[in-house]
């Protein structure tokens, strides 16, 4: 055991040959899971990691990668610097050759002069190259090479600069063999601006620089990675390069408001844009009639934060959080967003939401490399049904036509107006094809909708026929790389050029405007469409959209994993008069839509889905990516349907054990309540007034028990409303209330951190009354993940039924009978089984929010006579598996619960006085 620099204990293992340092001392199922990292990473295998909550998989995950990463860029380092001396022997036996060679053809004056030509000594033995070595300075600030100025550097110009002398080689400029920062990390050096042609005599060698594996961290939310974040900075890693990749929503600075009250930007996104974009630039100053100036925070794409020497200079850490980076930003005056984008180029470790890895698009947007890298994907127990919503698509008819005019719009003034023009041609085809296929519907149901759905292979058929088969998609697809790759140049101008050009475009409709101001509406309709040339983000994203899902349609591998659906419904939606001849004051003749009258109608609307039942689709282009791809989870089981659901074998798995001891987690089964009524939570069974009122007398008697906090899972909103209404007739609610505060799951999720707040206060008793709260919950909602419920907020999860997905979904019915019909051939698991899983891992996630870590308690109770069968028991995490008693009484459950709650009291009691 070592100190750090602030005498903080160093806890140092070594496992597997590397050296691992933790800022504690491990617990054995950290110890294990660093182990499987070490392994998965040297031998280049993929690892299925299950460590429950509050046992210190973050800090194992970290220290063990990043440790790893250490050894690795040693051992690349050292393998390059082999390499290159071995290349550099090779090159002066070369040269010796030619040399002698050059002697035999042409008599030198003497020998000395030979000797000076050839710039190798004299050798008393033939040891003398084999014992050559070269010492190399690396650049301190590698990451600046993207930003290096045109220069004059030293060079080798001739073999005269060399001298070899005491098995080492020397120059006569010595910046070349020191730390000199004006000194390249080459022998040969070359100019930015000018190719230098190799002399003969001086084509020494490089010396390649390693590429060190990048270390991908990946979670669900910002906030877990901010937790992430916080993990790494009490480690000895805290020097390493890290990033933190996020939306505009996060790291934007610039004023949401900056043309408020004229314009409302649904999304920060949306306001970048049009400030990057010189002919919306151009359009809003014409429309204000005021000067419209690029982002004042772009600077060329955040350059003044964009180096991690940079950061170190102004006071912020290599390991940094958004918060940092933004604080940083508004005070250099420099964006974050585009600051991130560069200094992911020399990240070391790199933090992301994991949609940001496995969707396409947003992987492809982001120009993320990942061919041999390693990623670590937390929270990995949704990962499936990620996957399959990333190879997945809606295809709204009325935004696909909206796209399409939009392409019109732009085609007739842009310079690939063929590609514009083919692209509105194609979804102007695709939108016939589905008025076409529309009129199949011949039934609705209660709410005015009808489906009609066929196989992936039938549709590639039916696309075949209407003439949008596979060798229109392909130019389509070309067309969209096009315009894709145009609109992008077109949204970050660099050059002053554009700038000159956009002024002097400004000054001429400002003159206009000044001529006549009554005529701002004709200058709209004329100019309007030659300044705003360029498709809006909404289309770009349908594009890319189109061509990621519709590559994966067309792939022999994957065209039998779709399952394609039409839906016909009745909407309603509003439609504004506008009287295109008057003229309001308010900005400067533009129509106030607002005072104008409106009228509802009803719409049919058809929306296209393109159902992907194979999340193998997506996943698949990672595995064949990336070195080493690494699942964890505090609830990843059931595990066995990862291996065949992602198509990727796991070598390396491990069901880590929890860090609590044996008491400080009671667990039981729930078959019958108070008056022995059967808790089997089935269908035909929840819906009687027998079962809903035991269920209010379980809670009574679990809330009368249980200090704090309590939360109850339930299956749907639908039994959590159904139960609810119940108690308020029979006034159980108000006894409930009596005892504790009573709050139900929102189904909006802008409505719970509100919520929460109120939660947290009702467990403290900041406001008196009852003591502590009941939060009824559901299965795969916000309460059931990410948020934290530790200690007094949850002593007590009471699981109600076992949460199988809802059956009558189009998504469940059709995946089970996809699994069905290929669990042979692909070696899926059967459909039944897959159903199971699903629920049963809802069901961990949610039993994971009682024990947070290693000095919390609580008990769990799963109320469901099903439970009674220890083939539904196996689907349960490790760690709880192992606990579950069967208790054949209410009233010994009642007991047994009291006798835990007050064991444990009397503990905190003892521990808070020591």
């Amino acid at each position: 055991m070592s100190k750090t620099s602030d005498d903080q204990p160093l806890f140092t293992y070594t496992i597997g040959g590397v050296k691992i340092e933790m800022p504690v001392r491990p617990y054995p199922s950290q110890v294990s899971m660093m182990d499987k990292v070490i392994r998965g990473c040297q031998k280049q295998q993929n690892c299925l990691l299950e460590s429950p909550t509050g046992s210190g998989k973050t800090l194992a995950l970290l220290c063990s990668a990043l440790a790893w990463q250490r050894a690795e860029k040693a051992r690349l380092e050292k393998l390059s610097e082999e390499e290159f001396q071995q290349s550099l022997i090779e090159w002066q036996l070369k040269e010796q050759k030619k040399k002698l060679k050059e002697k035999k053809q042409k008599k030198p004056n003497t020998p000395e002069k030979k000797l000076a030509e050839t710039n190798i000594l004299p050798a008393k033995n033939k040891g003398l190259c084999l014992s050559t070595v070269v010492t190399i300075s690396d650049d301190s600030e590698e990451e600046m090479a993207v930003f290096k100025q045109p220069g004059k550097k030293r060079k080798i110009k001739n073999s005269k600069d060399l001298d070899i002398s005491d098995g080492k080689i020397m120059s006569n400029d010595d910046s070349i063999m020191t730390n000199d920062s004006s000194a390249n990390n080459s022998l040969m050096t070359e100019d930015e601006d000018e190719k230098i042609e190799p002399q003969t005599g001086t084509n020494i060698p490089k010396k390649s620089k390693p590429i060190i594996p990048v270390i991908y961290f990946c979670t669900r939310t910002h906030k877990q990675i901010e937790q992430v974040i916080k993990e790494l900075q009490r480690t000895s890693f805290n020097t390493a390069k890290s990033c933190v990749l996020a939306s505009r929503e996060h790291t934007c600075i610039q004023d949401s408001n900056l043309y408020y009250p004229h314009i409302s930007y649904k999304s920060k996104t949306e306001l970048c844009r049009d400030l990057l974009d010189p002919k919306a630039r151009r359009r809003n100053s014409l429309k204000f009639r005021r000067t419209i100036d690029r982002c004042s925070y772009y600077d060329n794409g955040g350059v003044k934060i964009s180096t991690y020497g940079q950061l170190a200079k102004f006071g912020v850490e290599s390991v940094w959080d958004i918060e940092d980076i933004v604080r940083l930003g508004i005070s250099k005056k420099s964006c974050p967003y585009y600051g991130t984008r560069l200094l992911l180029k020399t990240a070391e470790i790199v933090f992301c939401p994991y949609n940001y890895i496995i969707d396409p698009v947003i992987r492809n947007t982001m120009n993320l490399k990942l061919k041999g890298h390693v990623i670590i994907v937390d929270e990995a127990h949704n990962i499936e049904d990620q996957c399959r919503d990333a190879a997945s698509l809606q295809l709204d008819q009325t935004n696909m036509n909206l796209a399409k005019a939009d392409c019109e719009k732009v085609h007739k003034f842009c310079n690939n107006s063929v590609s514009y023009s083919r692209l509105a041609r194609y979804l102007s085809d695709m939108s016939k094809w589905i008025d076409e296929k529309s009129k199949d519907i011949k039934t609705y149901d209660d709410y005015n909708r009808g489906v009609i759905s066929w196989t992936g292979t039938y549709t590639i058929a039916s696309f075949d026929d209407f003439g949008i088969g596979l060798t229109a998609f392909e130019k389509f697809k070309k067309d969209c790389e096009i315009v894709l790759a145009d609109s992008a140049e077109e949204n970050e101008p660099d050059d002053a050029e554009s700038d000159k050009k956009e002024n002097g475009l400004l000054e001429e409709e400002n003159e206009l405007v000044e001529k006549d101001e009554n005529a701002m509406i004709d200058i709209h309709s004329s100019q309007d469409q030659n300044v705003d040339v360029a498709i809006t983000n909404a289309t770009k994203n349908l594009l890319s959209s189109i061509c990621t899902v519709f590559s994966l349609l067309y792939d022999e591998k994957y065209k039998f994993d779709y399952h394609v659906s039409l839906e016909k419904i009745m909407q309603i939606k509003k439609f504004e008069h506008k009287e295109r001849g008057k003229v309001s004051g308010t900005l400067g003749g533009w129509i106030d839509s607002a005072a104008q009258p409106e009228e509802s109608r009803p719409v049919w609307n058809n929306v296209v889905s393109f159902l992907c039942l194979n999340p193998a689709a997506v996943f698949g282009e990672l595995k064949s990516t990336a070195r080493t791809i690494i699942l964890t989870s505090g609830t990843l089981s059931p595990m066995q349907s990862f291996q065949s659901e992602l198509g990727t074998q796991f070598p390396i798995a491990l069901e880590a054990g929890h860090v609590i001891k044996q008491d400080q987690c009671w667990v039981s089964s729930v078959s019958v309540g108070p008056d022995g009524t059967d808790l089997n939570g089935q269908y035909r069974n929840i819906n009687t007034y027998n079962y809903q009122d035991e269920m209010g007398k379980v809670l009574w008697d679990v809330c009368a028990t249980v200090p704090h906090g309590v939360l109850c899972f339930m299956p749907s909103y639908m039994l959590m409303e159904k139960l609810y209404n119940r108690w308020q007739v029979t006034g159980q609610l108000d006894r409930l209330r009596r005892l504790k505060v009573v709050m139900c799951e929102p189904r909006r999720g802008d409505q719970l951190e509100e919520l929460m707040t109120k939660y947290y206060a009702a467990v403290r008793g900041d406001e008196g009354g009852p003591g502590g709260a009941l939060f009824l919950a559901v299965y795969r909602g916000k309460i059931s993940e990410g948020l934290d419920f530790s200690d007094n907020n949850a002593r007590a999860v009471v699981a109600v039924g076992i949460p199988f997905p809802n059956y009558k979904e189009a998504a469940v019915t059709h995946k089970k009978d996809y699994n069905d019909k290929h669990h042979k051939n692909k070696g899926l698991l059967p459909g039944w089984e897959w159903y199971q899983i699903q629920a049963y891992r809802a069901l961990n996630q949610a039993l994971g929010r009682c024990i947070r870590h290693r000095n919390d308690w609580g008990a769990i109770l799963l109320v469901d006579s099903r439970y009674e069968q220890p083939k539904n028991l196996s689907g349960l995490s490790k760690w709880i598996r192992g606990r579950v008693e069967r208790n054949n009484s209410w009233s010994t459950i009642v007991a047994k619960l009291k006798d835990f709650v007050e064991t444990r009291q009397q503990y905190d009691s003892i521990a808070s006085q020591t």
